[in-house]
C-alpha cells in the first residue's frame, strides 16, 4: 500500500513540474514589451545650427572707446552672435555703441546711458562695457538711484577710460590692462590699444560665461579676487593701487 502511495506522489510531482515548465515557455497575457527612447537634447534649440538656448534674459554689451570702430564692432558682434546669439535673432546679446546709441540731439553722451537702460524693455542679466567713456560712472550712479542702490544685475567695466573711483563705486568690478611705465620703451599708444583689443575677445567671453553662471551681482568683499581669477581662467591679475593715495582697491583689478 505504501509503495502505491509513494508512486502516486512521484507521478504528481513530475506532472506539476512539467506544467510549470510549459507555462514558463509561453508568454502570459499580461506581459509587456518595454522600449527605451533616447532623449533628444537638441529639441530645446530652435534649429540644428543654433548654439544657444532660448531665454528672455539679455546681456548688454556696450562698445566704448577703442572698441566702437566699425571694424571692432563687426569683429566682436560676429563672435558674440556665433557663441551666444544676438538679440535680433532671439539670442542673448543686446549691443549698444557709444556715441551712436546715446544721442541727445546731434551729439552722443554717456550720461544718456542711464535713460537707455532704465527705459529698455529687456530683461537684463547684466551689463559689460568695453572702454567706458567719460561720465559713464555718472550714468551708472543714476542707475543705482533708479534701483534704490539695489541694481538687480551685475555691471562689469573692462578696459575703461572713465573716472577710476567713480567706476569702482558703481560697477561690480573694473578690469584694466597693465600699462608700460618704462619711459625708454619704444611703444606707441596705438600698439597698446591693439594689444588690449587682441586680448579682449577672450576676456569678454570669459566674463559673459561667468555672469550667466553667477546669475546676480558680486559681493565686494575678500571673495571677489577668487571669483575674478576663476572667471579669467587663472590669468595673472593684481589689485589696482591708486598712485596718489597708495590705497588698494577692493574691486579694481589689473590684467598683467
Amino acid at each position: 500500500m505504501k509503495k502505491i502511495i509513494y508512486f502516486i506522489i512521484i507521478i504528481s510531482v513530475i506532472l506539476l513540474a512539467g506544467c510549470k515548465k510549459a507555462k514558463a515557455q509561453v508568454p502570459g497575457a499580461d506581459s509587456i514589451e518595454i522600449s527605451v527612447q533616447p532623449i533628444n537634447n537638441e529639441s530645446v534649440l530652435d534649429s540644428d545650427n543654433q548654439t544657444w538656448h532660448v531665454t528672455n534674459k539679455r546681456v548688454c554689451i556696450i562698445f566704448g572707446y577703442d572698441f566702437n570702430s566699425p571694424e571692432a564692432v563687426e569683429k566682436f558682434t560676429a563672435l558674440l552672435g556665433e557663441r551666444y546669439g544676438l538679440e535680433s535673432e532671439g539670442g542673448l546679446i543686446y549691443t549698444m555703441i557709444y556715441p551712436d546709441s546715446f544721442k541727445h540731439g546731434a551729439k552722443g553722451y554717456a550720461s544718456e546711458l542711464a535713460a537707455a537702460l532704465t527705459g529698455t524693455d529687456k530683461d537684463l542679466a547684466g551689463i559689460i562695457i568695453l572702454g567706458a567713456p567719460e561720465n559713464t560712472h555718472t550714468a551708472f550712479a543714476k542707475l543705482q538711484d533708479f534701483w534704490e542702490m539695489g541694481v538687480p544685475y551685475p555691471i562689469y567695466a573692462l578696459f575703461p577710460q572713465d573716472d577710476v573711483l567713480g567706476l569702482e563705486s558703481t560697477c561690480d568690478f573694473v578690469l584694466d590692462k597693465e600699462q608700460v611705465t618704462d619711459l625708454t620703451a619704444d611703444i606707441a599708444p596705438e600698439e597698446t590699444v591693439s594689444e588690449i583689443i587682441l586680448e579682449a575677445p577672450e576676456v569678454l567671453t570669459d566674463c559673459i560665461d561667468y555672469m550667466l553662471e553667477m546669475e546676480g551681482p558680486f559681493v565686494k568683499d575678500n571673495t571677489l579676487p577668487k571669483h575674478i581669477t576663476q572667471m579669467l581662467k587663472n590669468k595673472k591679475i593684481h589689485h589696482y593701487v591708486d598712485p596718489e593715495s597708495g590705497i588698494q582697491s577692493i574691486n579694481h583689478f589689473v590684467l598683467n
